[in-house]
C-alpha cells in the first residue's frame, strides 16, 4: 500500500514509514492544483494523507486568505484529483471543531466552531462530504502530544515553559504513535467517512503540566487557573473538547488510555 504524504510536520514525521513519500512544500504546495495532480501522477500512490495545515490560530487569524487557502482550499485540490484518478484520500482535521466537555462528541454531532482556524476545517470537511467522491477518510485527532520534541507537541510547549497557568477542564488526547496506528488500521480494513481518533478518557492541562513536572521539567511553575480567565488572557477563544472514539474501536481497534500515553510519551520523551 503506497502512500503519499503531503506536508512535513510532527504529524508526518511519526506516521510516515518505508511505504511513503512525503512531499514537503517546497515539492507540492497543495494550495496549487497542477502541483498537487502531477505529484499523484507522478508517484501514482493508494492514498493520499493530506497533513499540510496551518494550526496556529493567531496566525490563522491574522492571515486569513494564507490560512483559507491551505486548510480549506488545498483538502479540495487534493480531494478532485484523488477522485479523477480513484485514489484514496485522508484528510486530517481537528477535534477543535466542537465546544465544551460537558459532554462527549461523536461524529455526527454538529461542528460548532469559534475561530477561522476552526471555520477553515469545518469548510473542508463539508466540501469533502458534499464532493460526491466515497473514498474519503476525515480524521479528527485532539490535543496531540508525542515522545518526538517538536515545538507546536504540547509537551515540548510546556516542558520549555518555566511557569505555566492550566486549567484543569478535563479534554481528549490523541498521542500521535498512536494515531499512526489508527490510520494505518482504517486503511486495512478499507474504512470510509468521518473518524473521531483519541485515546480513551481524558486529561487536562494541568494534569499533562504536572506529569511534566515530575518527569521532564522539575523547574516548572504551575498555577491553576480558571478556563474564564484563560480565556481573558488569550486573544483568540481555546476549546474543551471530549470526543468519542466508539465508532474507531467499533472497526476492532483498541486504543490505549490518554494517561497510560502520557505516560509512555514522557517516559521516551526525546
Amino acid at each position: 500500500m503506497e502512500k503519499l504524504i503531503l506536508g512535513n510536520g510532527k504529524v508526518t514525521a511519526i506516521i510516515k514509514d518505508n511505504t511513503s513519500t512525503v512531499l514537503s512544500k517546497s515539492q507540492c504546495d497543495v494550495t496549487s492544483k497542477d502541483q498537487v495532480r502531477r505529484a499523484i501522477i507522478e508517484y501514482r500512490p493508494d492514498v493520499v494523507i493530506n497533513c499540510a495545515a496551518k494550526t496556529n490560530l493567531e496566525f490563522c487569524q491574522e492571515n486569513k486568505l494564507v490560512s483559507y487557502e491551505v486548510n480549506t482550499l488545498g483538502p479540495g485540490n487534493i480531494l478532485d484529483a484523488c477522485s479523477d484518478m480513484a485514489v484514496k484520500f485522508i484528510h486530517i482535521s481537528s477535534g477543535c471543531l466542537f465546544d465544551g466537555n460537558d459532554k462527549i462528541f461523536s461524529e455526527e454531532d454538529r461542528p460548532d466552531p469559534k475561530v477561522w482556524y476552526t471555520w477553515n476545517k469545518i469548510w473542508a470537511d463539508e466540501f469533502i462530504l458534499n464532493h460526491g467522491y466515497e473514498n474519503f477518510l476525515i480524521l479528527r485527532p485532539r490535543q496531540m502530544i508525542s515522545a518526538r520534541p517538536h515545538l507546536s507537541n504540547m509537551l515540548t510547549k510546556f516542558s520549555l515553559m518555566s511557569r505555566i497557568s492550566a486549567i484543569k477542564e478535563q479534554n481528549s488526547v490523541t498521542c500521535i504513535e498512536d494515531f499512526s496506528d489508527m490510520i494505518n488500521h482504517l486503511i486495512s480494513c478499507d474504512a470510509t467517512g468521518i473518524y473521531n481518533c483519541c485515546n480513551d478518557g481524558t486529561l487536562s492541562p494541568f494534569d499533562i503540566a504536572v506529569q511534566i513536572k515530575k518527569t521532564i521539567n522539575s523547574s516548572l511553575e504551575i498555577e491553576e487557573i480558571s478556563y474564564a480567565n484563560l480565556l481573558k488572557l488569550l486573544p483568540n477563544r481555546r476549546v474543551n473538547t471530549i470526543l468519542s472514539n466508539e465508532k474507531l474501536k467499533s472497526t476492532g481497534f483498541n486504543t490505549r488510555s490518554a494517561a497510560a500515553a502520557l505516560e509512555w510519551c514522557l517516559k521516551n520523551y526525546g
